[in-house]
């Protein structure tokens, strides 16, 4: 049987990231745990009844980016298995711009766990 991390096409990394998600009249604030190009794990109080698509924004360093996606699988909380409510979402429509964005946030993560054992005076010129 192939496992979720096999069938994903885009690497991940562990973020915290905020996020809004537009249902409907209602605005539910959530947090990015994990982001890819193709889609994240949102923590998330309030989960999606339906896979149907939904508006989301995503802040980050000033930037906010709208992203429409949909709702893949979810989690909920369970006092024995202590797992984070929330829901793994696919990205459906983005933005050229904002694809681009996500890439270099993703890649800045990637810089720094790969440089983070390093002396101080050698990152500056990585």
């Amino acid at each position: 049987m192939v496992n979720d991390r096999e069938r994903r096409s885009h690497p991940r990394v562990k973020v915290k990231l905020p996020v809004v998600k537009i249902a409907g009249n209602k605005l539910v604030k959530g947090e990015i745990h994990d982001l890819s190009l193709g889609g994240a794990f949102i923590c998330c109080p309030e989960m999606a009844n339906t896979k149907d698509e939904f508006q989301m924004v995503i802040s980050s360093r000033g930037r906010l980016m709208p992203i429409i996606g949909e709702v893949v699988w979810q989690e909920f909380n369970n006092r024995h298995k202590k797992t984070i409510p929330g829901m793994g979402v696919r990205f459906k429509q983005i933005l050229h711009g904002d694809r681009s964005f996500l890439r270099e946030i993703i890649a800045s993560h990637y810089s720094n766990r790969v440089t983070s054992w390093l002396p101080r005076i050698l990152r500056t010129n990585c």
